[in-house]
């Protein structure tokens, strides 16, 4: 393992991407991670494809990126999950080589919101972007081994929740946050440009070494948890490989790495040569801006243009209600000061009514959506029976309750792992029960969701509202109408209509008031 390891970092490794996925493997610590080790080195070329497939293939670089500072706008948690997904099923499936690949593009999707410059933006980024990943790259051996030779170590703790994967890149992404401005303040373009590592200053380094131990760190993590998960499922151990046959394979194919490497690395230089060309000369980039940085600022400027726009009609909204005038005679005011009192006795409500005039219009919930603005609950809380949650019926829940879950908070609260273990039956799966889990958990978070909805959208592989905020609609309408294709989509449809665009769209509108009314609470 360790000849071959040195070679695919000496000739196989040309970008971060590629060094993040070989440098995680030693440290993986577990049986069943050592075992997906060995099939990753085995298919090491597939495995490395993989880790740059989202920059040269698919290049969705808004998922990319998770804005710490703008709401954690970006859709890397989702596209991780479904590659996770993907993974898990190649693994399950014996097709090794296609689970090297998912799981090199699993790493990009972990890894890259991660990296200080994926978790902000300005327009002073815009130019350094390309030149100060550049020097990172040029860099890794030096910054790689400060952090090695750190005494301080990287502790990387994995949850048990459903989004244990969302959570992850979320927690490091505010994490690597800390060091975006320093290192845009400290870069030394000029230097950089001549010689790339020069353009890294002390304090730029000393961040990026911290960033590198948790990205890598994590990365073995979740390495260890996917080969559990799928060993657990398959009921036994992942397959073993024999590294003599990746060891070969990469020597032979090593002068050609080798070869590709220079190339590019010819290529990228003069490309950085061209951009701080053109920004001297003119004072902007147009012609040599990186695609994934002016993509990525594009649908951001999107994405807060309807933001602005959906904030501006809410603001005229209640604008319009508190200027409209009430009328509210003096005798219904104590219905206004307590509309709990009186919804939750209405007997005695009926009976103070009686003495009333009958030109006194008692209408407390017209009232209170005058004053307050208008209430759109979620169907479903934490504090409900479990067998008002999607997909769980009343025999289903006695099961439940007979493990000590009744409320919907104690199924969320719990893996889906133990539950599924502690109830003890073929058919409830631990994937089961973490379809049920996003499912209840979308019914929470979104006002209007009926069980169906959050059917569709937990087979979909969504589950939170935070990552259908950002989604478009006409690509998550694909992706649920591709699930309600499925035998399982069509049981839970029962004979309807699938979801419509209209329905995706309505969706998404309540997924965002949701994010954007936490947003808000949470910058003041």
């Amino acid at each position: 393992m360790n000849l071959l390891h040195s070679i695919l970092r000496a000739a196989h490794c040309r970008s971060t991407h590629h060094y993040f996925a070989i440098d995680a493997l030693p440290m993986v610590q577990t049986d069943a991670g050592k075992r997906l080790v060995d099939v990753l080195l085995r298919y090491h070329g597939r495995y490395l494809t993989g880790a740059k497939d989202p920059d040269v293939r698919f290049r969705d670089y808004q998922n990319h990126v998770i804005h710490v500072t703008d709401g954690y706008w970006g859709g890397a948690p989702r596209v991780a999950h479904v590659w996770y997904d993907r993974l898990q099923r190649k693994l399950r499936s014996g097709k090794l080589g296609d689970a090297a690949h998912a799981a090199g593009v699993l790493s990009h999707y972990f890894t890259d919101p991660m990296m200080p410059l994926h978790t902000q933006q300005c327009e002073r980024e815009k130019v350094l972007h390309r030149p100060i990943e550049w020097s990172i790259t040029r860099s890794y051996d030096e910054i790689f081994r400060a952090w090695r030779e750190d005494e301080m170590r990287v502790v990387f703790t994995l949850s048990n929740n459903v989004g244990w994967l969302g959570e992850a890149i979320l927690h490091g992404a505010r994490f690597a946050n800390r060091s975006y401005a320093p290192l845009l303040d400290t870069y030394d373009l000029e230097r950089g440009r001549v010689r790339p590592p020069d353009g890294l200053g002390l304090v730029a380094r000393r961040s990026l070494a911290e960033v590198f131990g948790l990205a890598i760190t994590g990365w073995a993590r979740v390495l260890e948890r996917a080969a559990g998960d799928a060993e657990a499922a398959m009921g036994c151990p992942i397959p073993k490989r024999s590294l003599s046959v990746g060891a070969a394979l990469a020597a032979v194919r090593s002068p050609f790495r080798w070869w590709v490497k220079r190339v590019e690395e010819h290529r990228e230089q003069d490309a950085i040569a061209s951009l701080v060309s053109e920004f001297q000369r003119t004072g902007m980039l147009v012609k040599n801006l990186p695609a994934d940085v002016d993509i990525v600022h594009r649908v951001n400027k999107v994405y807060q243009d309807e933001k602005t726009s959906r904030e501006n009609r809410l603001s005229k909204r209640a604008a319009a209600l508190a200027a409209e005038p009430v009328s509210r005679p003096a005798t219904a005011s104590a219905a206004i000061t307590k509309p709990a009192t009186v919804l939750a006795h209405p007997r005695s409500v009926d009976r103070n009514l009686k003495d009333r005039p009958a030109t006194i219009p008692f209408k407390p919930r017209r009232v209170v959506a005058k004053v307050l603005g208008p209430v759109r609950p979620c169907r479903l809380s934490r504090q409900h029976t479990l067998v008002d949650a999607p997909s769980i019926g009343p025999k289903t829940a006695e099961r439940f309750a007979a493990i000590e879950i009744h409320t919907v908070a104690d199924f969320l609260d719990q893996s889906a792992a133990k539950i599924a273990e502690a109830l003890m039956t073929y058919w409830i799966t631990t994937d089961t029960v973490t379809q049920w889990q996003w499912q209840a958990k979308l019914m929470c978070e979104i006002p209007g969701l009926m069980a169906r909805d959050c059917q569709m959208l937990a087979g979909a592989r969504y589950d939170a509202a935070a990552t259908i905020a950002v989604c478009e609609a006409d690509v998550l309408h694909q992706e649920v109408s591709a699930f309600a294709a499925t035998p399982t989509g069509r049981r839970y449809l029962r004979g309807t209509d699938p979801p419509k665009l209209a329905d995706v769209r309505r969706w998404i509108a309540s997924a965002i008031d949701v994010v954007g009314i936490s947003t808000t609470r949470r910058a003041a």
